[in-house]
């Protein structure tokens, strides 16, 4: 089975008709229950094709918010980041948008973030190997708090008390904390 990566995607426009119309169709998507694929012309429901374009073997819209300039994305991929979709949507609003984007894999291996504001990236973070991170808080933290454990179940819920906590300071702010 794979491991299931989450997607947050926010894009931000000043209300452009082209734009709300694109967005509509990514709502009517999630509305439908229909494959994201179906938003590119000439797609195939083929691995190759998804991976290519999507960035992962599958991935579906698991919620979906929109205010008049604001729409959220959550989408739920297998095994990788959907970046390649994200570049698409990037394509599709012609570059006029802010598109903030984060993935973190539910292990969690690995996670990224990219922001793009009208077609550049200005913001880049990716960290491939979030298990050596964690393991090294791990250590600051039993040394910082003089602890120790009878047990490798003890030691595993003490982490997990703090873990995500951890993860998502580290998504946020780029780096080990």
């Amino acid at each position: 089975m794979a491991n299931n990566v989450q997607n947050t995607i926010t894009i931000e426009h000043d209300g452009q008709e082209h734009i709300k119309s694109f967005i509509e169709k990514i709502r009517n998507i999630k509305r439908n229950n229909d494959s994201i694929h179906l938003l590119y012309e000439n797609s195939e429901e083929t691995r190759e094709w998804w991976e290519t374009n999507i960035g992962a073997k599958w991935a579906y819209i698991e919620d979906f918010t929109y205010d008049d300039t604001t729409a959220e994305i959550i989408i739920v991929s297998a095994w990788s980041a959907v970046t390649p979709f994200v570049e698409f949507i990037n394509e599709q609003t012609n570059n006029e948008t802010t598109i903030n984007f984060t993935y973190v894999d539910e292990m969690p291996n690995f996670l990224g973030r990219i922001t793009y504001e009208k077609g550049d990236i200005v913001d880049e973070y990716e960290e491939m190997d979030m298990w050596s991170l964690i393991e090294e808080e791990s250590d600051l933290r039993m040394k910082r708090e003089d602890k120790t454990f009878s047990t490798e179940s003890d030691k595993s819920d003490w982490m997990w008390d703090w873990m995500w906590d951890f993860v998502y300071e580290t998504l946020e702010n780029g780096s080990h904390v």
